[in-house]
């Protein structure tokens, strides 16, 4: 792929990409390195993947933010503050229950926070989330079902 075709492929994805891998990690610093580290080994390998290029990117900065993870042996606890979707929720409920929403995502196994931020936040589908995951769709379809069976049962005893 020539050089500005990966110019135009960076500069459409990369703060997307970077706000995904933040949210992980909540250092900026750390999620920069992530995205680029990725885009140099999508240059390398872009030809082996099938999937839309936005998807495998996501799925190769989650791979290696994991990767540095174990390299560096140890694991950062993602914090009650999700990206913000200020915008698009504050249309729909009022100020107390959004920040109720976020608290209980917060305390979502880890999978479970990412699977709901992914369909529910960046507005995935199962059979995309299941792609960057590594899982099968099924399993994407039950950690979704179960999720919101748990966000339920924490946002009735705190509202």
């Amino acid at each position: 792929m020539k050089s500005t075709a990966w110019e135009n492929l960076f500069k459409r994805y990369y703060n997307e990409a970077l706000l995904y891998v933040y949210s992980f990690c909540r250092n900026r610093a750390l999620a920069e390195d992530v995205v680029q580290e990725a885009y140099m080994r999508a240059i390398r390998s872009i030809n082996e993947e099938k999937d839309g290029f936005k998807f495998w990117l996501f799925k190769v900065c989650r791979n290696y933010y994991f990767d540095t993870l174990r390299k560096n042996k140890r694991l950062e606890s993602i914090s009650a503050d999700m990206p913000s979707c200020d915008s698009l929720v504050d249309d729909v409920i009022q100020k107390e229950e959004y920040r109720a929403l976020y608290k209980a995502i917060s305390l979502l196994k880890d999978d479970y926070q990412e699977v709901v931020r992914l369909y529910y936040f960046d507005s995935m589908s199962v059979k995309e989330i299941a792609s960057i995951v590594g899982q099968s769709t099924d399993n994407v379809k039950i950690q979704l079902y179960r999720a919101r069976l748990k966000l339920k049962e924490l946002l009735e005893a705190t509202l």
